[in-house]
């Protein structure tokens, strides 16, 4: 049986009050180790209610490439926008150029590529 993390944040917060209220000093450790079982519970519901496509933008599996930030890119020719981020046809860093190749796991071909947020492929130009 799973516990949900409100039992965890109740459970905190009333031997916290009743800790304070009664002078008992020693529960408030119990009440703090409470909560924080409550925080990894919730954060694995969190993770649990995610949409497929969020988490595969936020997690990294073995399998995949790692999801490159665009702040270390200069972006040319803007195209549109993803997620609240640009998605430039081409991307320029340390004196290399990569061009988009499409959206993760809508190409076959992905060698050579790297993965930028948020999910869209790069292959670098050849000068």
């Amino acid at each position: 049986m799973k516990t949900h993390s409100s039992f965890f944040f109740t459970g905190a917060t009333i031997l916290t009050l009743f800790g304070l209220l009664s002078g008992h000093w020693l529960m408030l450790p119990l009440a703090f180790l409470m909560a924080f079982c409550g925080m990894v519970a919730a954060d694995r519901e969190q993770l649990a209610d995610m949409d497929i496509h969020t988490a595969a933008m936020l997690l990294v599996l073995p399998s995949q490439q790692p999801l490159l930030p665009l702040d270390h890119f200069h972006g040319n020719e803007l195209l549109f926008y993803q997620a609240g981020s640009p998605v430039y046809r081409i991307l320029q860093a340390n004196g290399a150029s990569w061009e988009l190749v499409g959206e993760y796991g809508k190409v076959e071909d992905v060698s050579g590529c790297i993965r930028v947020y948020p999910g869209y492929l790069y292959r670098r130009q050849a000068r």
